[in-house]
C-alpha cells in the first residue's frame, strides 16, 4: 500500500482523512499536542514550526503522499497574533514542502476560501486572491511559499464542515449544539460560501492524490448557501428548529477580524479533474448526520489520545 502522511491528524479534516483512507493506504499520522491512536498507523507527534522539523518528519516517514492539513484556523486568533500565524499557517508549509521536492514526493496542501476578499463570489483558480484579514493572508502567504518551493505540488482550496475530533465545535457543531439546548443563534445572512461534508472532501482528496496536478484546485461544495441558510438546513436534517436561528449581519457581530461576504468558489476544473459533478450540501449533511450513529463519530473521537 502507498504511505500516506496526514499532517494536522487531530484536526477536523485530518482526522476525517484518516478514516477515509486507512483501507488504501499506509498511514503516517503526524500531530503536536494530540496524540493520535489508529490501529496500524505510525503516530508521529511533532512541532513543525521548530526549524528542521519538516525535513525530519518526512525523512522518518518515507511517504509516497503528504496532505498538509495542518494549520492555524482560529480567524481572530489569528488577528490577535499575526506572527504566530505566519508561522502556523506559511512558514511551515514552505517548509514541508522544501522537504517533499527534495525528495520528490506528492504534496497537497489544504488552503481556504478565505485568500480572497468577498466582493465578487464565484472565484475561480484564476481569479486574484486579496484577502481581508490575517488569517487569509498568512494561508495566501503559505499557498505561495508551497508553490514557490515545490511547483508540482496541488494546492486545494476549500470550504468544509464535519464532526471533529477534538473537544471543540466546527461552525456546523456549534448551529447543532445550540438548536439541541433550544437556545437561539445567529447565522450570518451576508457571508456564503461552498461547504463540502469533511468525509466528501477526503474522498476527492485521495483521488486527486496519483493525479500530477500542479497549482490552485478549488475543491468545494456544488452549492451556495449562508451561513444563516445552512444553520436552517442542520436544524431540518436533524429535526430541529429553525426559528431558533436569527438572521443577522457579519459587519455587525463585533468580531476582532473582518470577514468577507462572498467566498462562493467555482468548482468546474476540479469537476474536470475528478471526471465527477461536486458533492451536493444536502446529501452531504444527510451522511453527517448518520455519522453519529453509525460509529464513524466514536471513531473519530477515539483517534485522540485522552
Amino acid at each position: 500500500m502507498p504511505r500516506l502522511l496526514v499532517t494536522g491528524a487531530s484536526g477536523l479534516l485530518g482526522a476525517n482523512l484518516l478514516l477515509a483512507a486507512r483501507a488504501s493506504h499506509q498511514l503516517i499520522a503526524a500531530s503536536h499536542r494530540q496524540r493520535i491512536e489508529l490501529p496500524g498507523a505510525e503516530c508521529i507527534q511533532t512541532d513543525l514550526t521548530e526549524p528542521g522539523a519538516a525535513e525530519r518528519l518526512i525523512r522518518a516517514a518515507r511517504p509516497d503522499y503528504v496532505v498538509h492539513c495542518a494549520a492555524w484556523t482560529d480567524v481572530d486568533g489569528c488577528e490577535e497574533k499575526p506572527a504566530q500565524a505566519q508561522r502556523l499557517n506559511a512558514d511551515v508549509a514552505g517548509w514541508l514542502a522544501e522537504a517533499c521536492a527534495r525528495r520528490g514526493t506528492r504534496l497537497i496542501h489544504i488552503s481556504t476560501d478565505a485568500v480572497f476578499d468577498g466582493q465578487q463570489g464565484s472565484y475561480s483558480e484564476d481569479d486574484r486572491p486579496l484577502p481581508v484579514n490575517v488569517y487569509g493572508a498568512t494561508k495566501l502567504r503559505g499557498e505561495q511559499a508551497v508553490l514557490a518551493a515545490h511547483p508540482s505540488a496541488t494546492v486545494v482550496r476549500t470550504n468544509l464542515f464535519g464532526w471533529n475530533a477534538q473537544p471543540k465545535l466546527s461552525l456546523a457543531e456549534w448551529f447543532l449544539d445550540r438548536l439541541r439546548r433550544g437556545e437561539p443563534c445567529t447565522g450570518f445572512t451576508d457571508v456564503r460560501v461552498s461547504p463540502l461534508a469533511a468525509h466528501d472532501l477526503a474522498a476527492c482528496l485521495l483521488a486527486l492524490l496519483p493525479v500530477p496536478l500542479a497549482g490552485v484546485l478549488h475543491v468545494a461544495g456544488s452549492e451556495a448557501v449562508s451561513k444563516y441558510e445552512f444553520g436552517c438546513l442542520i436544524a431540518e436534517r436533524f429535526g430541529l428548529q429553525p426559528d431558533l436561528i436569527r438572521p443577522g449581519s457579519v459587519d455587525a457581530s463585533g468580531l476582532r477580524a473582518r470577514r468577507p461576504h462572498r467566498l462562493t468558489l467555482d468548482v468546474r476544473r476540479a469537476e474536470a479533474t475528478l471526471g465527477a459533478p461536486m458533492p451536493r450540501l444536502e446529501p452531504g449533511l444527510r451522511r453527517w448526520r448518520e455519522q453519529e450513529g453509525d460509529g464513524t463519530l466514536d471513531r473519530l473521537r477515539a483517534l485522540i489520545d485522552q
